[in-house]
């Protein structure tokens, strides 16, 4: 399970890769498709990103896989990168993703 410094990393990481024009998956992270699709489904409710779509199901009618083929960064999701631009600078790309989270 991952704790919220390291949820914020992956969702500025699939922000900054969708503003690139990437659409990074939940093995790119090494993440379960319901965790990383719970931090997709967060990013979208909070106007971060538009377009992504969900299979649901299980107790609390969970997101199970997520869709990002049709996502889009929104502006509030550019100022998010912006305001979040420190903890970016050292970030190098999804293959090197691992090593920017904490050990």
């Amino acid at each position: 399970m991952m704790g919220s410094k390291e949820k914020l990393k992956v969702m500025l990481s699939l922000m900054k890769e969708l503003d690139n024009g990437n659409v990074p998956s939940a093995s790119d992270y090494g993440l379960e498709q319901s965790e990383f699709g719970s931090i997709v489904e967060f990013c979208q409710n909070e106007g971060y990103i538009t377009g992504a779509s969900f299979a649901k199901g299980g107790r609390g009618n969970k997101v199970i896989i997520s869709f990002l083929e049709n996502v889009e960064l929104t502006a509030k999701g550019m100022d998010y990168l912006k305001e979040n631009s420190k903890l970016l600078k050292v970030y190098k790309g999804l293959k090197e993703f691992r090593d920017w989270l904490p050990g």
